[in-house]
């Protein structure tokens, strides 16, 4: 009888171990951020940093996690629109979550989104507790992402062939940044590439049309993404973007360009400064001396070397841009200076890196494909499938 009893306690003390391995094992699936399941690829944005607090509204079914553990800290089913900001037991969202100093939150349906500050955003939003200050970041997939940034540039009224081209080359910038630095908290701030969330994504057509026919299409150079982009017109030759941009990563060399070239002295442009006015825009009090750094291949500008009295000032060529304004149309130029006045005389628009719109144009024209196209201005490049950094095909 006792041999009875002891072996129905074990068998119920079995049981019970079983019942809670399996509930044990419910519950981690239900905590765990269901954002990262089958996750496709994605980049991180920084939208604000260091702000005392913002207005944080969830539209729709909602889930928020904390991104240390992953796991659920709060759900919603209906619309939430509160301040968030912090306090010394943790971060205030309407509620207070003790302890918390991360918040993640994600939409729990396709059409739910997430409002910052009155910005609609696609994704999640995550936010940091830093010294008492917020950071606030974006995190997207590459395909909503393209949507919103694609959609600032002007490209109405393009071939397919030049759309889908500059849909790769976006993502392949994408790509690139997102692969950076796995452990940085964002790849890029939104001041950088002029975000403004999903507002404004797709009021072109043939944008999303360009992106669904080219998706996860990438340009890998040494069998990885790169700093791709493009120029509107390179005057005849395009730059490395290491060269103009200064940076020590690998990137394709610059390529000559016969069809910019052909019409190189029907977009020429020139002006004329006064010293005085240009010393006043570069911030000294008189300009002795002007000189030209140039990439050796191109003869593109990178940066302009100036002397006030007896210092010697550089400044790069973007900055210079900004301060001109669109007189200095293009980093392909030459000056000619006098004891009162400087002249600049160039060609083209734009930086001079990476593909020539003007070229692309007359040869989707020509009947010219896209694979063609990327391959004459990214040389030495492969046209892959990539669904994330991790996995790539061949196409």
């Amino acid at each position: 009888m006792k041999l009875l009893l002891a072996f129905v306690t074990l068998s119920l003390i079995v049981s019970s171990l079983l019942c809670y391995s399996k509930e044990a094992s419910v519950n981690t699936q239900t905590l765990s951020d269901i954002s990262k399941k089958h996750k496709p690829q994605t980049i991180k944005i920084l939208l604000h940093k260091d702000l005392p607090q913002a207005f944080l509204e969830a539209k729709g079914r909602y889930f928020v996690y904390n991104p240390q553990n992953d796991f659920l800290i709060a759900s919603g089913i209906y619309s939430k629109k509160q301040p968030i900001f912090s306090q010394e037991a943790g971060l205030k969202w309407g509620e207070l979550f003790p302890g918390v100093s991360q918040m993640r939150l994600v939409p729990g349906s396709s059409q739910s989104t997430i409002l910052v500050n009155g910005i609609e955003y696609k994704g999640c939003v995550e936010i940091y507790d830093i010294k008492g200050k917020l950071h606030i970041i974006n995190e997207i997939d590459i395909e909503n992402y393209l949507r919103s940034t694609l959609s600032l540039q002007s490209l109405s009224e393009l071939d397919e062939e030049v759309m889908d081209a500059l849909a790769i080359i976006a993502r392949t910038k994408a790509y690139y940044l997102a692969n950076k630095d796995p452990l940085l908290h964002w790849h890029v701030t939104s001041l950088e590439i002029e975000y403004q969330g999903s507002a404004l994504a797709c009021q072109n057509p043939s944008i999303p049309a360009c992106i669904s026919r080219t998706r996860n299409m990438i340009l890998t150079y040494q069998s990885a993404p790169f700093e791709a982009s493009w120029t509107e017109d390179s005057g005849g030759k395009t730059a490395s973007f290491s060269s103009i941009f200064r940076k020590n990563i690998m990137t394709p060399s610059g390529v000559d360009s016969p069809i910019a070239s052909a019409q190189r002295e029907n977009h020429n442009w020139s002006f004329v400064i006064s010293k005085q006015q240009l010393a006043r825009l570069l911030d000294v009090k008189s300009i002795q001396a002007l000189d030209l750094y140039q990439d050796a291949d191109s003869h593109k500008v990178y940066a302009i070397r100036y002397k006030d009295g007896n210092k010697l000032k550089q400044m790069d060529f973007f900055t210079l841009q900004k301060k001109l304004g669109a007189k200095l149309k293009s980093n392909e130029f030459t000056i000619d200076a006098d004891e009162k006045t400087v002249c600049f005389t160039g060609y083209g628009k734009g930086h001079g890196v990476g593909l020539c719109l003007f070229s692309a144009i007359c040869m989707a024209k020509n009947a010219k494909k896209t694979p063609e196209i990327l391959n004459h201005f990214f040389p030495n490049t492969k046209l892959e499938h990539m669904e994330r950094l991790s996995t790539k095909t061949k196409v």
